[in-house]
């Protein structure tokens, strides 16, 4: 390259980098905000944590330092963090769906088998306390307390089986 077409191109890049990078932050900002919508700061808590970082640093050299090459180059390392961490979570959080239906369906199912062999006749006030038990990890799925409620109910299934255990016979 010639010292006349190196400084050509010096003289673009920083043409280029002489407004503000708002556009850039702007969707970095945007995929960061995806990515924690996708519960990514549960799922995928380092990679959000270097995104949500990454962020920071692209705004304050932006706004403080006015370094916007640099600023553009730490808004598309959060970006790339923040789609990492957004695909990530997404497939994390699709397999805690997946075993929190199923244990909500088993429990739902004990609970019935419970009843159908007299447990309310017999044991009306554990299997009230069980069923709202149950209920409570319904709530927590709804409001998508998806971990807590997958121990929770991974928590309540033992109980129930041993309870289901003593109308087993019956």
């Amino acid at each position: 390259m010639t010292r006349r077409s190196f400084a050509g191109v010096l003289f673009l890049a920083a043409a280029g980098c002489a407004q503000p990078p708002t556009h850039e932050l702007e969707i970095t900002a945007s995929r960061v905000e995806s990515a924690r919508h996708q519960d990514a700061a549960i799922f995928a808590p380092e990679l959000f944590a270097e995104a949500e970082s990454s962020l920071a640093e692209a705004q304050l050299l932006a706004a403080t330092e006015r370094d916007y090459l640099a600023a553009i180059q730490a808004a598309a390392h959060s970006t790339l963090r923040a789609n990492e961490a957004f695909f990530r979570a997404s497939s994390e959080r699709i397999v805690v769906v997946r075993r929190l239906d199923q244990i909500l369906f088993e429990l739902e199912g004990l609970l019935e088998m419970v009843a159908d062999r007299g447990a309310e006749e017999e044991a009306p006030a554990e299997l009230s306390a069980l069923r709202s038990r149950y209920e409570e990890v319904r709530a927590m799925a709804a409001e998508r307390d998806l971990l807590d409620a997958l121990a929770d109910g991974m928590a309540l299934k033992p109980e129930l089986l041993a309870f289901e255990g003593r109308f087993r016979a019956k």
